[in-house]
């Protein structure tokens, strides 16, 4: 590969100008496309980066000839793009959430095994300095060994928000917060404890216009035999995201809303137990697209395997999944059930008839 990445975004929303900024930060791309649907919108952010605008992925693929793409679209259509940029022998970086369902997620990677290409998938908050601080640390054990957590995103979301056509609807935005907003915290909570056994879980919709959820509560047991409780709502004026680990060492928390710096982690010892968290060797990494699609540049210029690959990211998918299966059928969800065959396995409804759905979210 060249010192310069070519790289294309599809879908030219809002936060595809934060994909297109983090690349150009680097210094080390060149946009070569942006596709969208939506003519103007994709004239638009490529004027902004001086690239060129296409109405579809194919076009987009046979002209500009990328190194990666961008996929920030609806989820609903993640998968289908991703497929076909792969098939196209081209890498993908998916938005999260990266697929709409287990069944998607396997699709894509079945896709990627006969592909020269690979997927990778924006969980911006593993990659700031503080998170990748307190993986090694608790690893390695000197933080002491996990017993207790909480996972919180409380979020606030007013019913305007959910005017689009594809928001609020299994088709277009595929769940509630518990996948597309809750799912951050969920992945950087799963990435520093591991692997998850068994979820219970409760989702209610309380006031916003949509077809799933807009509270999700679920209480946790790790392999490590780690309990953890977490909450995602769209309901909460007052932000938060906040995930706390209790260890046999200390207590070790983060606070932030969006993205967090080093100063918002902080460690506090057990009584008699000694202050193992060390302060940041490094830069300050605030936990941005920055960080991540630097890292990523960086990755695949050098000829690495970016770590935050479609297959890292399945944990965190069947986590999702299973807190929906456990919602909706108020039974406990075993990770290890969660295969083909499984009636969330193809979709996180279920296939559950909406008039039930609604039902079964009334609280």
């Amino acid at each position: 590969m060249t010192a310069n990445l070519k790289v294309a975004v599809v879908g030219a929303g809002g936060i595809s100008r934060r994909h297109a900024e983090a690349f150009a930060s680097t210094g080390r791309t060149t946009l070569v496309g942006v596709a969208d649907i939506v003519a103007e919108n994709a004239q638009a952010l490529a004027d902004q980066h001086g690239s060129k605008p296409f109405g579809s992925v194919t076009d987009l693929l046979a002209e500009a000839d990328p190194d990666l793409v961008a996929v920030t679209t609806p989820p609903g259509s993640h998968a289908e793009i991703a497929i076909e940029v792969l098939a196209a022998g081209k890498s993908v970086l998916l938005e999260k959430p990266p697929v709409l369902s287990l069944a998607e997620m396997d699709a894509v990677a079945e896709a990627e095994r006969s592909s020269a290409g690979s997927v990778y998938v924006v969980f911006q908050h593993r990659h700031g300095s503080g998170a990748v601080r307190a993986a090694e640390l608790l690893a390695g054990g000197a933080l002491g060994a996990p017993q207790v957590a909480v996972c919180e995103t409380l979020w606030f979301r007013p019913r305007p928000y959910f005017d689009p056509e594809w928001r609020g609807t299994w088709v277009g935005e595929g769940g509630g917060p518990t996948l597309g907003h809750g799912i951050h915290q969920i992945d950087l909570l799963l990435h520093l404890l591991g692997p998850w056994r068994t979820i219970n879980a409760t989702a209610v919709r309380l006031d916003r216009p949509v077809e799933f959820e807009d509270v999700s509560m679920a209480s946790v047991i790790f392999e490590s035999n780690a309990v953890a409780s977490v909450i995602n709502s769209l309901l909460s004026p007052q932000e938060l995201s906040r995930i706390r680990i209790d260890t046999t060492g200390g207590s070790l928390e983060v606070n932030h809303l969006y993205g967090y710096k080093d100063a918002d982690w902080k460690f506090t010892p057990a009584p008699d137990a000694a202050d193992t968290w060390t302060s940041s060797a490094g830069d300050d990494v605030a936990s941005s697209h920055e960080a991540q699609l630097g890292r990523l540049v960086d990755d695949l210029l050098a000829g690495r395997t970016h770590d935050t690959t479609l297959a890292s990211t399945r944990p965190t998918m069947e986590f999702v999944t299973a807190l929906y299966a456990s919602a909706l059928t108020g039974q406990s969800v075993r990770r290890a059930d969660l295969v083909p065959g499984h009636p969330f396995y193809a979709a996180l409804n279920g296939g559950i008839d909406q008039a039930k759905l609604t039902e079964s979210f009334a609280p």
